[in-house]
């Protein structure tokens, strides 16, 4: 089912996503927060590969793991001493609390997806050229090619109404 990885090697994959996404809720110092987002996101792409999704894969790492984790970066040097005011204002003990919560509501949400829509039956049904470029391509060209032109029409308006806010912000 998942390709050429074995049962070991998934348990482990596993293990290394899950630590690696409780590091971003609960470290402390945010670039250490970022390195384990950097982790959790080349996990997630060994994941895709797995899935023969080999695409989205390496979109996964060009477009997050490069480009968001960039900006991320960017943002924690410009405010850099930001964290530690919200440190002295959150009680410590709030965030054990809710990475609790939130392990808890992912486990409950994953049964609720295994049990209800009995998703191993559905894998086995998949096409021999799911996750290809040339799938993805008549899926974006010809299956949703409207939802697809209206959603870049909407990155057209919000560019141009962030130059157009830019310009008036610039001049004031």
């Amino acid at each position: 089912m998942f390709g050429f990885f074995d049962s070991a090697t998934q348990w482990i994959l596993g293990l290394i996503l899950l630590l690696s996404s409780l590091g971003v809720i609960l470290l402390r110092k945010p670039v250490h927060a970022s390195l384990s987002f950097l982790l959790t996101l080349l996990t997630l792409s060994i994941y895709y590969l797995q899935l023969d999704a080999h695409f989205i894969s390496v979109m996964q790492v060009l477009v997050y793991a490069g480009a968001i984790l960039v900006i991320f970066m960017f943002v924690i040097i410009l405010f850099q001493d930001a964290y530690q005011e919200i440190e002295f204002t959150q009680p410590k003990s709030s965030k054990w609390i809710l990475a609790m919560g939130f392990i808890f509501l992912i486990f409950g949400f994953s049964m609720f997806i295994y049990m209800i829509l009995d998703l191993p039956s559905k894998f086995s049904t998949l096409s021999h050229d799911y996750g290809t470029v040339q799938s993805l391509g008549k899926a974006l060209y010809l299956d949703f090619f409207i939802p697809f032109e209206a959603a870049i029409l909407l990155f057209l308006v919000a560019l141009i109404g962030a130059l157009y806010i830019g310009k008036k912000v610039k001049k004031e």
